[in-house]
């Protein structure tokens, strides 16, 4: 049975493979990068108008929550990890799923799944390691005395 933990944030999506037996290897998988998650709501929004929000409507106040530029890219991301997690489980490439994500970032992405990738979840863990350089790195923060931290690399 193989076993995907997907490491991201609203930068970066890490995607490690681990099979279910102790000599299993996590391998990389592959990276999914989303660089305007780096910017500034400024700097996301130079080239473009100035909003403009109408006084009156019929609707209460006359404003609508409206998201910021980097919740919107947050956002873009996120539903970009979900339609690969959705395509790869569609190609049966992972059986279960541990997600690791910055607290915010994960309330997006289990928002997005399909219904199908949500089955898969096996664990969740509210915490941004993209940071973690290496397979040891991620292993030894998560796992310390678990099967993958003994695992092979």
């Amino acid at each position: 049975m193989k076993t995907w933990i997907v490491v991201v944030n609203r930068c970066e999506a890490k995607i490690f493979e681990h099979g279910n037996n102790r000599s299993a290897d996590v391998q990389f998988v592959t990276k999914l990068a989303n660089p305007r998650g780096r910017l500034k709501a400024q700097d996301i929004n130079a080239d473009k108008p100035g909003s403009f929000v109408s006084g009156f409507t019929n609707h209460g106040t006359g404003r609508e929550k409206i998201d910021s530029p980097t919740e919107h890219v947050a956002q873009e991301f996120a539903k970009q990890v979900s339609d690969f997690l959705y395509d790869s489980s569609q190609q049966h490439l992972f059986e279960e799923l541990i997600l690791i994500a910055e607290p915010q970032f994960l309330g997006r992405l289990r928002g997005l799944l399909n219904k199908e990738v949500r089955q898969c979840i096996v664990q969740e863990i509210a915490k941004d390691l993209v940071s973690a350089a290496t397979v040891t790195d991620l292993k030894d923060r998560l796992w310390p005395s678990s099967d993958l931290r003994s695992a092979t690399i």
